[in-house]
């Protein structure tokens, strides 16, 4: 399995806070069945200083502390990146982390209590510049679970979706859960991340989401969501997904 979405570097946001607990996620992750973990602090308002050049140098630190401590697990750099003013001119200056560095794919944000004015809009402005989104855990926006056909005009226009393995598993609530099963059986969730920041309670594993996956989609589809479409974003490449289903 890959992590497309960890906050496993440490100092850099609300994420781990020091080596030792890069090193603690690193174990539990590899443990769990995870092979390879895209890093994606988060750049925000909040968050300003996280541009391409400090998370490469963290990165680069925390791979070579992984091979001191013998864990094998794979290391990517990559950003989540919250919608603000100027953001696609800094993706495209390379100012600004897209998934592995490869100037092609970009990991971004989706807010839990509102819907950026304008988004699908920022999405095709997005595309029209050559980079295409995966959307971070909209499962999570209480608009978005009352609105799917919103969240479905954006997967038609070439938006990908993430969701969280603790939504699948039900840790944010009985809705998320069920909105997020809704999701998937309506190919509407093409990736399934950690998200997590903490060796503790969002710890970052995957095991738990993925057979809940396969008992919902399928082995195969299974497959392609935790591991063969996190390769093709890695390689810079939009997997060729199966079409969404409307709600409807």
């Amino acid at each position: 399995m890959i992590d497309l979405h960890c906050h496993i570097l440490p100092g850099l946001d609300d994420g781990a806070q020091d080596w030792a607990q890069s090193l603690e996620m690193a174990e539990i992750a590899a443990a769990d069945g995870i092979c390879g973990i895209v890093c994606t602090p988060h750049f925000s308002t909040v968050f300003p200083a996280n541009h391409r050049t400090t998370i490469l140098a963290a990165v680069e630190e925390l791979r070579t502390r992984l091979r001191e401590a013998k864990i094998g697990l794979e290391l990517y750099p990559g950003c989540e990146l919250s919608p603000q003013y100027n953001l696609l001119e800094r993706i495209e200056s390379r100012e600004l982390l897209t998934i592995n560095d490869n100037g092609r794919i970009a990991l971004v944000e989706m807010p839990p209590d509102l819907i950026t004015p304008n988004l699908g809009k920022f999405f095709g402005m997005m595309r029209g510049k050559g980079i295409d989104t995966v959307l971070a855990h909209p499962e999570r926006n209480r608009h978005l679970m009352k609105n799917p056909s919103v969240l479905l005009e954006w997967i038609q226009a070439g938006v990908m979706v993430q969701i969280t393995a603790a939504s699948l598993t039900g840790y944010y609530g009985h809705a998320i859960r069920d909105f997020s099963v809704k999701l998937l059986r309506h190919r509407m969730a093409h990736f399934v991340a950690t998200d997590s920041h903490s060796p503790g309670r969002t710890a970052p594993m995957l095991s738990e989401a993925h057979a809940l996956t396969e008992a919902i989609a399928g082995p195969e589809e299974a497959h392609r969501i935790f591991y063969e479409y996190a390769v093709h974003v890695l390689r810079g490449k939009v997997p060729q997904v199966m079409p969404a289903i409307s709600f409807e």
